[in-house]
């Protein structure tokens, strides 16, 4: 129903193309390799994004997902965003303060083994 309704929408704005709607998420990875879409809308059960949308930016970098909740009020954007922090003077141990923050994990609290570094050093 709510895909209905998204087509319909869709379908009147002439800078806009519906490529595909597909009933099940098992065979979308596919459908969009096979596609150029910019931008996928995904339909979601509750608000957590599922996989897919990860799965889905990180193997296309330049597109971005529209994930709407079940409901049909609330719309998430999942993109992959480069940004730059800057992290202010340099000094050994802002530096070994800044590869170990670097390194963690933001989901859970740093271990030994999240801590190590692993990655080339370019001056």
């Amino acid at each position: 129903m709510l895909s209905d309704i998204l087509t319909n929408v869709l379908a009147r704005e002439r800078d806009m193309e519906v490529l595909r709607v597909l009933e099940k998420s098992d065979t979308l990875l596919r459908a969009v390799e096979e596609s150029s879409a910019d931008v996928v809308i995904v339909g979601l059960s509750d608000t957590e994004l599922p996989r897919v949308c990860g799965d889905l930016v990180t193997a296309n970098p330049h597109m971005k997902v529209l994930a709407v909740a079940g409901d049909g009020r609330r719309v998430f954007l999942h993109e992959l965003r480069p940004h730059t922090v800057p992290l202010g003077e340099m000094s050994p141990a802002g530096l070994i303060d800044a590869i170990r923050a670097a390194v963690r994990s933001p989901r859970s609290p740093p271990s030994a083994a999240e801590s190590t570094y692993r990655g080339p050093i370019c001056p």
